[in-house]
């Protein structure tokens, strides 16, 4: 009778997502044996390198704020929504899977706010903008709800603020807020919350001037 040997692989996942995988049947085991044992590695126990497979642990890391993984799986549906190349969204604003989750480019930023209204029609506040990146973010990488504090956390790293929050994201259509400062899309309108994230990328806010 002829034997036949299955390959035996470790693979480790974040949500859906495969993040590295790796074949061996001694790491196997010691896996195995961690799991009924309770979660607990033997301190003989030396692991292997992974092969890195999609997004970073939830400590961010291969996605950094110095340039991470660009063949992220999930950096790239997230570029692929917006309609950009996975390295200028990269640029543009870092998205990692720890706080501040959104690491907002301080020249884009600064270009956005020279061409932009300061009030009226195509007028963005601050709020909105960091808002908006972060919950198409959560949206994409499925993290949950982001919140009014975490907006206020990625507009400070780069020295700005919002002193009305509550009141930008009320004027955003595509924005709806919940008890506790929780921040969601609005399912009709998603499309310009993709549309301003695009702009803000490319740096070409004339769409944006005209809606």
């Amino acid at each position: 009778m002829t034997s036949i040997k299955t390959a035996l692989t470790v693979i480790l996942k974040a949500g859906d997502v495969v993040v590295a995988e790796k074949e061996d049947a001694a790491l196997w085991q010691q896996v195995l044996a961690a799991i009924n044992n309770g979660g607990q590695l033997s301190s003989s126990t030396v692991l292997p390198e992974l092969s890195p497979q999609g997004p970073p642990n939830p400590n961010g890391g291969g996605l950094t704020a110095n340039g991470g993984d660009t063949n992220s799986p999930m950096l790239a549906k997230f570029a692929a929504e917006i309609g950009v190349a996975i390295e200028q969204l990269q640029a543009a604003c870092d998205p990692v899977l720890s706080e501040p989750y959104i690491h907002l480019d301080v020249h884009k930023w600064e270009a956005m706010k020279k061409l932009l209204p300061v009030r009226g029609r195509g007028a963005l506040s601050n709020i909105v903008v960091a808002a908006t990146v972060l919950a198409l973010w959560f949206r994409t990488a499925q993290l949950g709800n982001a919140t009014q504090a975490l907006a206020q956390g990625v507009l400070a790293n780069i020295g700005a603020s919002d002193a009305n929050p509550s009141r930008g994201i009320q004027s955003a259509s595509w924005l709806q807020t919940r008890a506790g400062g929780t921040v969601l899309l609005n399912p009709a309108e998603i499309t310009k919350a993709k549309k301003l994230l695009q702009c803000f990328v490319t740096g070409d806010w004339t769409a944006w001037k005209v809606e």
